[in-house]
């Protein structure tokens, strides 16, 4: 009877510690709300730096301009590439980076002279 009882207490000990961890990561203060989002801002521009490193030193795209630019982490990539390949090339490895959700094409082919 005294285990029955020790053993109630500790599991209505534990489920109560877990509800108290588990309130603590509701978010009622609005100003930790606002944190949240401005801290977007940072993502993006960590995003614009990494695809843009990545397109910057793939060997494939010797040759090409890029512009880059990541908003809410939908990145939208411009310039110039020689070929339709490398313009595919380009929009492959940046979707391919951890935290982009898509990615829009505004890059032109370069016409030969």
């Amino acid at each position: 009877m005294i285990k029955r009882n020790l053993m109630v207490v500790s599991l209505a000990a534990t489920a109560t510690f877990a509800g108290l961890t588990l309130s603590a990561f509701a978010i009622d203060d609005p100003k930790a709300a606002t944190a949240n989002l401005s801290n977007t801002d940072g993502h993006d521009v960590a995003l614009t730096e990494k695809v843009e490193t990545l397109l910057r030193t793939d060997v494939g795209l010797a040759g090409s301009q890029f512009r880059i630019l990541a908003k809410a982490a939908v990145v939208t990539v411009g310039g110039t590439v020689p070929d339709e390949h490398s313009l595919r090339r380009a929009l492959d490895l940046a979707s391919g980076v951890r935290g982009v959700r898509e990615v829009r094409n505004a890059m032109e082919v370069d016409s030969p002279k």
